[in-house]
């Protein structure tokens, strides 16, 4: 079920609603932590248990900043 916020309607990652679309690309060495770091920021989630991620994994999170509707896509 998507959360609503009655200033901007639906917030999920498929939305076209925003002001601003920022992408963020992660970059580190093997097995320090980029998905876990994606995951608890976007999905505010942590697990002990992931892969090694094989290619490129991204999520999207929509914050709110001075009265407006970011797009973070956040990749790594």
């Amino acid at each position: 079920m998507a959360k609503t916020d009655q200033r901007f309607g639906q917030r999920d990652g498929s939305d076209q609603n925003f002001d601003d679309m920022f992408k963020l690309l992660i970059i580190g060495n093997s097995s320090v932590g980029k998905t876990s770091f994606m995951f608890r920021y976007a999905n505010d989630s942590f697990s002990n248990s992931f892969v090694s991620t094989v290619g490129i994994d991204f999520k999207v999170k929509t914050v709110y900043r001075n009265e407006k509707r970011i797009k973070l896509q956040i990749w790594v």
